[in-house]
């Protein structure tokens, strides 16, 4: 299952990155600007984490060092921040766009959504650094031959690392989620109340026009209808994906860092967590790009060339 997660994760995120890179207007979307951006944060999820899941897996420990060590999981954070609060920055921005669709293109124009991303990425790096500066190779049990990349505080603070690990959880798990959790609940009354008043139009124009253009109009009511529903349930789905696939791995750290008797007699419920924290940054690109038709005409295209360099190779 973890080397199914990591294969989609990694092949589709790249899929998504050359999709917009080649699209001169895809690129000029803001949307696809966050979507980019929030592909690019997954990839590098996956890309760092992958491997490291498979050593564990193996009971292998860590084979590389104390640089890579640090430079392998401070990117791993990095990855991991930026695309949480990228998420946030999609939430927003749709936020924005459908409660306040006259200034939404005012409020988020290019600039804007560039300096938003960079301010991601450079609130990851802050956020990393206790990463870069405290991760070191060790065991995780006396006596045992078998070390790992972990953070350690000076003294082995008990103190430090609840403080560390409640921090980052308020941060990058229940702010985000509380933020997206609102937003899309205020998003989901407007297109239902919008998705309504349509279906009342739509009666309306039914009983009073009489002429060949109604049935032109009943067929764009219908279009706005589906539109907007589909939004919905995009939305609800990405809600879902995010509590289901953090939460497990927030409760296991919670539990390991402020239980007096952290649970560490199974290896395989660290890896079923971790799967299924990763398994965000692989339904990523299906979920933001499967729900729309443009993104689902690329990736077929694109999958269709991928097939022909092959067959033509053989």
């Amino acid at each position: 299952l973890f080397c199914i997660v990591g294969f989609v994760g990694i092949i589709g995120n790249l899929m998504v990155i050359y999709i917009i890179l080649s699209d001169r207007k895809m690129r000029k979307s803001v949307t696809n600007m966050l979507i980019l951006n929030l592909a690019l944060a997954d990839s590098i999820i996956m890309l760092f984490g992958v491997p490291e899941i498979v050593l564990f897996m193996l009971n292998k420990g860590w084979l590389l060092g104390l640089v890579m060590c640090k430079l392998q999981r401070t990117l791993l954070v990095c990855g991991l921040y930026s695309s949480v609060l990228t998420l946030v920055a999609v939430c927003v921005e749709r936020y924005i766009a459908i409660v306040f669709p006259i200034r939404a293109h005012l409020l988020c124009t290019k600039r804007r959504i560039l300096m938003v991303i960079v301010l991601i990425w450079i609130l990851s790096v802050l956020c990393g650094i206790p990463t870069t500066i405290f991760n070191t190779v060790a065991s995780s049990f006396p006596g045992s031959h078998v070390k790992f990349c972990m953070t350690i505080f000076p003294g082995n603070s008990i103190e430090y690392m609840k403080i560390f690990k409640f921090t980052e959880s308020v941060l990058f798990y229940f702010e985000p989620l509380l933020v997206q959790l609102v937003c899309y609940i205020v998003i989901g009354k407007r297109l239902f109340v919008g998705v309504e008043t349509l279906h009342r139009n739509a009666t309306v124009r039914c009983r009073t026009e009489l002429n060949g253009t109604s049935h032109n109009n009943r067929g764009r009511t219908s279009e706005a209808i589906r539109a907007r529903k589909g939004v919905v349930k995009m939305l609800i789905a990405s809600v879902i994906i995010y509590f289901l696939s953090y939460s497990p791995h927030q409760i296991l750290l919670f539990y390991n860092t402020f239980s007096s008797q952290p649970f560490h007699d199974s290896w395989l419920f660290v890896v079923i967590t971790t799967t299924l924290a990763y398994i965000n940054s692989a339904a990523n690109p299906i979920l933001y790009c499967v729900f729309s038709e443009n993104f689902r005409l690329k990736f077929r295209k694109l999958l269709h060339c991928l097939l022909c360099i092959e067959s033509d190779n053989e």
